[in-house]
């Protein structure tokens, strides 16, 4: 895929280039997560879903996410309410789940299914954006390398990935980079926990979420998930909650928390109640 300093056009008279869709290897309890990634650009009759009503859905290289702010921040007011720059992290914040959504779990299923590392280059990269909403990702057809033994060689590229992104979301609002961290490792978790029928992925996930990263470095995806005992006796024990909330609940009328917020920890049966009956 040529990198482009101008944003690329999907239309129905772009050419149909060979790719393919990562769906393909990855099992099915995930698979729907990449039905918008792929190895090469799709054409049209691959994705008619990217053709909007003008018949035009913008692609950026993930390189150039910073020069967009305005959008992706437009975006999830549109989706979640608040104002733009009032909530800008906790709007940023759920951008960044939809973001991982693709990013994360193809660097995921690359490293732990297919044992082969995936080049995730920012300049690269290409996100597909509809006002802003991150709807597809297109890597570079050549994007898998060759198998691989090691997790810390396998994963590298997607922790690489991640930090280049996060770093961009950080610099657009003022946000510690934990909560974004703590939102791609929840995911990670999820998928390791989905995997785990199939695939003998402990050594994989004792590194990714090890104390130490592969520079020796404290490690921002360290433990993303814990158990621990709940307030409420009406919550599993132990309870499975994220490390680092994902500050949602600072959007105005964002009163439903996800399943894993570590504030449900906290909170009495009445208030759980609450919560399971606004879902």
């Amino acid at each position: 895929m040529t990198c482009h300093a101008d944003p690329v056009w999907l239309d129905a008279s772009a050419p149909n280039e060979t790719a393919r869709c990562f769906a393909a290897f990855a099992p099915e309890s995930i698979a729907h997560y990449l039905e918008h990634v792929w190895l090469g650009e799709p054409g049209p009759m691959d994705e008619p879903t990217l053709l909007d009503d003008t018949g035009r859905t913008i692609a950026i290289p993930v390189a150039e996410l910073g020069q967009h702010r305005n959008v992706l921040l437009d975006a999830m007011v549109t989706l979640y309410g608040g104002e733009r720059e009032t909530h800008a992290r906790a709007l940023l914040s759920q951008w960044s789940k939809y973001y991982f959504g693709f990013a994360a779990t193809a660097g995921f299923v690359a490293a732990a299914v297919l044992r082969r590392p995936l080049v995730m280059v920012p300049h690269t990269t290409y996100v597909v954006l509809r006002d802003g909403l991150p709807v597809a990702l297109h890597l570079a057809r050549d994007a898998l390398r060759p198998f691989e033994e090691n997790p810390a060689h396998l994963y590298a590229p997607l922790v690489e990935h991640l930090d280049t992104v996060i770093s961009t979301l950080c610099a657009m609002t003022k946000i510690a980079p934990r909560v974004l961290w703590s939102n791609a490792g929840n995911l990670l978790d999820y998928l390791f926990e989905q995997c785990a029928p199939q695939y003998d992925l402990s050594r994989d996930a004792a590194w990714l979420f090890g104390p130490l990263d592969a520079a020796g470095e404290a490690n921002p995806l360290r433990l993303p998930v814990r158990q621990a005992k709940p307030r409420a006796a009406s919550l599993p024990n132990p309870f499975s909650a994220r490390r680092v909330c994902c500050v949602r609940y600072e959007i105005p009328g964002e009163t439903q928390l996800c399943g894993r917020c570590p504030l449900l920890l906290t909170m009495s049966d009445a208030q759980i109640a609450l919560q399971a009956a606004s879902a």
